[in-house]
């Protein structure tokens, strides 16, 4: 079914400029970027210090749980959140528990090493896979998969491009709920495309298809956005809830994706297969998340290893959009 001329095209041209635009400013505001150089979990435990960083300087290590930063709780999300980015040079004094005891860290603040910047570099590059080519295969064949593919790849391009900084925290929050809602409306509109390519479910047309489909996603970003405008207590509770639905939601449509592929695959014949190139859009889907679950796996069960660039290994998730968008482009609606 053929989409009118203009049905969707300039809206979805809107939004990727805008998007696009987004990631170029935070491209050129990694200059400003700060770093201490650790990472914590969902509930202030450290769970990676990065080797040189300032972090590792100052003495913190992996295990230890963060109980105050610069004198205030961390459970005092509403204070912490309206706290300025640090400068280089700054100082931030961590209180953390380590073995029963409690210690205070002063932790100085350094640029982004250039580690940092090639990853987030490579990581805008995949943004702009996933911005740009399911919009040129919608703006080539107007149909509704390419129209879906585009709507996915507008939002998954967010969850690899950073903004620039905004100083002011009622906007910041803004800004960062309005990415939450694209970036999982993108992780729906994944499994929706593969739902009416090669071939529509006939149950998306019933009035509940989509809200189905859609609900999850949006119930999630109800509390992710709660959290980042109201900032209540962050509560080991509630951290761990908000972790917890993040992880079964989003793993769930991404599971549920990768079975539709593999469905997709088994019913078509061979001749739906080389004219759509379905068989290049089965390879290139498994060469993108084969590294990435493999480095996933590396992480959860032995943190302490690194396969030879695992950081990098995100970059083959750009072989996604490239082959989603030639099979989606010669469909014939």
């Amino acid at each position: 079914m053929k989409l009118d001329a203009a049905d969707g095209r300039l809206l979805l041209s809107v939004l990727a400029l805008l998007v696009g635009g987004w990631g170029i400013l935070g491209w050129f505001d990694l200059a400003h970027e700060t770093q201490a150089g650790f990472v914590t979990d969902g509930n202030h435990t450290v769970t990676q210090v990065y080797r040189g960083s300032p972090a590792q300087v100052a003495g913190l290590r992996p295990g230890d749980q963060m109980t105050h930063i610069d004198g205030v709780a961390v459970e005092d999300a509403a204070t912490i959140a309206h706290q300025a980015r640090k400068k280089v040079g700054e100082v931030q004094r961590l209180a953390v528990a380590s073995n029963g005891q409690t210690k205070e860290l002063l932790i100085t603040y350094g640029p982004l090493p250039q580690r940092e910047l090639r990853l987030a570099h490579a990581a805008l590059i995949v943004g702009f896979c996933y911005l740009l080519l399911p919009l040129l295969a919608f703006l080539r064949q107007p149909i509704e998969a390419t129209r879906v593919l585009a709507m996915m790849g507008i939002g998954l391009s967010l969850a690899f491009m950073d903004g620039p900084y905004i100083a002011a925290f009622s906007m910041r929050a803004l800004t960062a709920a309005i990415t939450s809602l694209f970036v999982l409306f993108g992780v729906a509109a994944l499994l929706q495309f593969l739902l009416v390519f090669p071939q529509r479910r006939p149950w998306l047309q019933r009035p509940y298809g989509k809200k189905l489909l859609y609900l999850p996603a949006f119930a999630l970003w109800l509390l992710i956005a709660w959290r980042l405008l109201f900032t209540p207590a962050a509560s080991p509770a509630l951290n761990a809830l908000t972790s917890t639905l993040a992880g079964v939601i989003t793993g769930s449509y991404f599971l549920l994706s990768l079975f539709q592929v593999l469905r997709n695959y088994s019913r078509t014949d061979q001749a739906q297969r080389q004219a759509l190139k379905i068989n290049s859009m089965l390879l290139g889907t498994v060469a993108a998340l084969v590294p990435v679950t493999i480095a996933q796996l590396v992480a959860a069960f032995s943190p302490q290893s690194a396969l030879p660039g695992q950081d990098y290994y995100f970059i083959t998730l750009a072989l996604i959009p490239l082959s989603w968008a030639r099979s989606a482009r010669l469909a014939d609606g």
